[in-house]
């Protein structure tokens, strides 16, 4: 190891003291084994660097915390919760100066945690910015839905009221033909 700086190394046995089974992780939130292996250990491999999070021995503590915050995500904020869990957790490793699972020299690990943050913040930013874009875009889409449906339910209207119209002058004309033959039998009549 590059560093001697007693808090770093305490910082870093935090997370290599603790070591968990695929099988344990699936068990504590009720998933496959093969979930934890393959699908979710993609997702939280975005966050942290892989070597921090499973070794020889097993998933790290950090690993089962990202685990089960992840747990609870839905398909479709995952992005998100890979950027936001960027944000959360990566003065975890970032101030210890990791890169690739391995220490550095403090000054270069401070560098390195000042453009990781600054790193999070445009992505956070740009998350941001893509989620308005993507709301933005979902109510166009559903104001052109909208507009379709009150099109088609106008011409629904106009064809019902043309209907209307037209069976009302017919009716019209029916009721005021069998009255006039009716006045011109009985008037004819006497």
């Amino acid at each position: 190891m590059n560093s001697t700086d007693l808090r770093t190394l305490a910082d870093m046995q935090a997370y290599a003291t603790a070591r968990y089974t695929a099988q344990e992780i699936a068990q504590s939130h009720n998933v496959a084994e093969s979930t934890v292996r393959t699908r979710w250990f993609d997702w939280i491999c975005q966050v942290a660097p892989a070597e921090l999070l499973k070794d020889d021995r097993g998933y790290s503590e950090l690993a089962r915390t990202l685990f089960g915050d992840f747990a609870g995500v839905k398909l479709c904020d995952r992005k998100s919760w890979v950027t936001e869990a960027k944000a959360r957790y990566s003065h975890e490793w970032a101030s210890a100066g990791v890169i690739e699972g391995e220490l550095v020299p403090e000054e270069v690990g401070s560098v390195l945690a000042l453009r990781q943050t600054q790193t999070t913040a445009l992505e956070l930013s740009v998350a941001e910015q893509m989620a308005n874009l993507e709301a933005m875009i979902d109510q166009v889409n559903t104001a052109e839905v909208n507009l379709s449906e009150t099109e088609l339910r106008a011409a629904t209207a106009r064809g019902q009221k043309r209907a209307i119209v037209m069976h009302q002058a017919e009716l019209q004309a029916e009721l005021q033909t069998t009255n006039m033959l009716r006045e011109r039998r009985m008037g004819g009549g006497q």
